[in-house]
């Protein structure tokens, strides 16, 4: 249940510390008008759903949807505007997760970045890891207190955490402030949450600011891929040096196919010709390493070219002396290139 304790502290995001400054909640709550912000509750249990949505009221929210069943949840996202939705989980497959990365994945609802909190009794780490891993921006373990709810509610509309996508995950950025400042690329997303509760129309998301800002996750998800790509290959370089351990060398091959694979599914026809060019090389070079033993030269060749793929999928913004170390290595990539085209027509 939710505690009225307003300094009961059972779970806390990443990136806070401590006890929660409820004279610091309260002073930020006067902030956002919640009056006109849509919010979507969904809880099996209908007088905790009841006691959620009275404690959201006394934050100022005035516009509800509650649901028990998840299938009216999908209808009421793809047929109308929900600034955000607080989703409780009461057992793991109850089909919540699905419909989170469904959501990211704009297969339901209108706004592939609608802020989302979770919450839930399953307070098992493998379950909490479950929870972000779907893409949701936050959870919040029962029992909680209203001062909590109000913090995490708070955080969705002025400091939520920019986007990022990697091979397997799409949703909020998780890294540490460290991490995010050596490697910056995260992506801002459209927020409708924040635009409501503060007046910004300017913000609000549209078809435009949504297909823009899913074209630059495309585009970082290339260059990640890419990353996970090259060091696929360079382990495989470093590991098989001679003919141990077959089994386990095929394996690892089918890794490799298996991230060329989701590389190949993010690549559009717009993207330049280059990329698409490495790409094939790349592929059709793996494709003549299954059912052999495994060959320094082959290796080396599958490295350099990953290298280079993972060079010309690089961001707009990246660049300096990693990159020049790079295209260091990959100057001479015609000859390199012809090396590979001979390998694969042998």
């Amino acid at each position: 249940m939710i505690s009225s304790s307003p300094r009961k502290m059972v779970f806390k995001p990443a990136g806070t510390e401590g006890v929660i400054n409820v004279g610091r909640i309260n002073q930020i709550m006067q902030s956002p008008n919640y009056a006109d912000t849509s919010i979507l509750l969904f809880d099996r249990t209908r007088n905790v759903r009841k006691q959620t949505r009275s404690v959201l009221n006394g934050f100022g929210f005035r516009k509800f949807l509650e649901f028990d069943n998840l299938e009216d949840v999908g209808h009421a996202l793809s047929s109308q505007r929900v600034d955000i939705a607080v989703l409780n989980l009461d057992t793991l497959d109850c089909g919540i997760l699905g419909m989170v990365k469904d959501i990211r994945g704009r297969k339901v609802g209108l706004d592939p970045f609608m802020p989302i909190l979770l919450t839930s009794w399953l307070a098992k780490l493998e379950s909490v890891q479950s929870f972000l891993d779907s893409g949701a921006d936050d959870v919040l373990l029962y029992p909680f207190s209203t001062a909590q709810l109000a913090q995490r509610i708070d955080l969705l509309a002025q400091e939520r955490k920019p986007f990022v996508v990697t091979e397997d995950y799409f949703g909020p950025d998780r890294r540490s402030s460290a991490l995010i400042k050596k490697d910056p690329t995260s992506i801002k997303v459209p927020n409708a949450f924040r635009a409501q509760a503060f007046g910004l129309r300017e913000e609000a998301p549209n078809t435009q600011s949504v297909d823009e800002t899913l074209v630059k996750l495309r585009r970082m998800k290339l260059r990640n891929s890419s990353r996970r790509i090259w060091y696929l290959a360079n382990c495989l370089k470093e590991t098989f040096t001679d003919k141990k351990q077959p089994k386990l060398y095929q394996q690892e091959l089918i890794t490799l196919r298996n991230s060329l694979a989701i590389y190949r599914k993010t690549l559009i026809a717009e993207d330049e010709e280059i990329v698409r060019s490495l790409f094939e090389t790349l592929s059709n070079l793996l494709d003549g390493m299954f059912g052999l033993a495994p060959s320094k030269r082959d290796l080396r060749l599958l490295e350099k070219s990953a290298l280079a793929l993972r060079l010309a999928s690089r961001l707009d913004h990246e660049g300096g002396e990693a990159d020049d170390a790079i295209m260091e290595e990959v100057a001479n990539f015609g000859r390199v290139r012809k090396k590979l085209d001979r390998l694969v027509l042998k």
